[in-house]
């Protein structure tokens, strides 16, 4: 679990000008928003990590099919 530490005395805690520039990337900021929210152009079947893990599970589904049989 994370620790925090409150701010107990009153000093007013304002961000540099380096650190207010390197937030003002708006390109970077817009590209990372596009990238979380935007799906992939890939199908699910052309990916090959993906295409294993079905290959797997229908495997299993017909086994179990037809032991049940």
């Amino acid at each position: 679990m994370r620790k925090f530490i409150l701010n107990k005395d009153k000093k007013e805690r304002n961000p540099s000008a380096k650190q207010i520039r390197r937030q003002k990337d708006f390109s970077r900021l817009h590209h990372d928003y596009e990238k979380i929210v935007k799906r992939g152009k890939h199908p699910l079947y052309k990916d090959p990590k993906l295409f294993v893990l079905l290959l797997i599970i229908g495997l299993v589904l017909l086994l179990v099919l037809l032991e049940s049989n």
